[in-house]
């Protein structure tokens, strides 16, 4: 058995990764492989579930447009569509460090008042350094508004077919995992914890921002009122990277 590390993996699968040509065909229809997987494929999933303690709306800004990949490692001006942004049926392609991606919308939809969803196909793609090859006819992304607007919850769910199942829910899972996390330190780097945390802190932050008005009204100065941190703190790389190496571990 391979243990993996969080720098060995992030190397392999940005470094060795790359399109395999292999004439596959990638089913859509229900979120299922209906005619299995290729010889020497086999079926596997993953999801991650992550919640932020950040409107629906503040989400959508990061993550609603289907070619800013920002948030997921990759600039805007660094993916190519083949047609309308946001459309079901347009591939998007993009590199990184070497590795071609491809990957195309099948289902697309942003409700003002959620849920997003936003489901696509990944094209097969070979990592020799693990000794592994996958492909996904369905990687889908949810977030679903939740305490009463006042936090978001993503899912994350891919199924797909490799050649090394663990070895691929693991990799996979560490990528969905890390961009969840990302969407939140783009946002201000506040952790969930729970909807009463985040209602008591709104609470507390009206009235101390009543109070100091009320300073400043006075006195005549000014005061910033400390940011919601989630009881959680912030977002901490050292965590983020145990948490991998601890999920690579168990799966490997």
């Amino acid at each position: 058995m391979q243990t993996l590390s969080i720098f060995s993996l992030l190397f392999a699968v940005l470094v060795t990764a790359a399109q395999d040509p292999s004439p596959f065909s990638i089913f859509n229809q229900t979120g299922r492989l209906p005619n299995g997987c290729v010889d020497g494929y086999s079926a596997g999933s993953d999801t991650v579930l992550y919640t932020v303690p950040y409107t629906y709306s503040k989400v959508l800004s990061v993550i609603g447009s289907y070619k800013n990949l920002t948030w997921s490692g990759n600039p805007d001006d660094t993916v190519t569509l083949n047609g309308t942004n946001n459309e079901v049926g347009t591939a998007r392609t993009y590199e990184t460090s070497g590795a071609h991606v491809a990957e195309t919308i099948t289902v697309y939809d942003k409700p003002a008042v959620g849920p997003y969803e936003e489901i696509h196909t990944l094209a097969p793609l070979s990592i020799p350094t693990y000794n592994v090859s996958f492909y996904a006819d369905y990687d889908g992304t949810t977030a679903t508004p939740i305490c009463n607007g006042a936090a978001t919850a993503f899912n994350f769910t891919i199924y797909f077919c490799a050649t090394n199942v663990s070895t691929a829910a693991a990799i996979v899972h560490m990528l969905h995992m890390t961009d969840a996390q990302t969407v939140g330190v783009y946002l201000g780097n506040q952790n969930f914890t729970s909807c009463a945390a985040i209602n008591s802190t709104s609470t507390e932050n009206t009235a101390s921002n009543s109070t100091l008005s009320n300073i400043t009204m006075a006195i005549g100065s000014s005061a910033t009122t400390a940011a919601f941190t989630g009881g959680a703190g912030a977002l901490s790389a050292s965590l983020v990277v145990v948490g991998i190496v601890a999920l690579a571990a168990g799966l490997i």
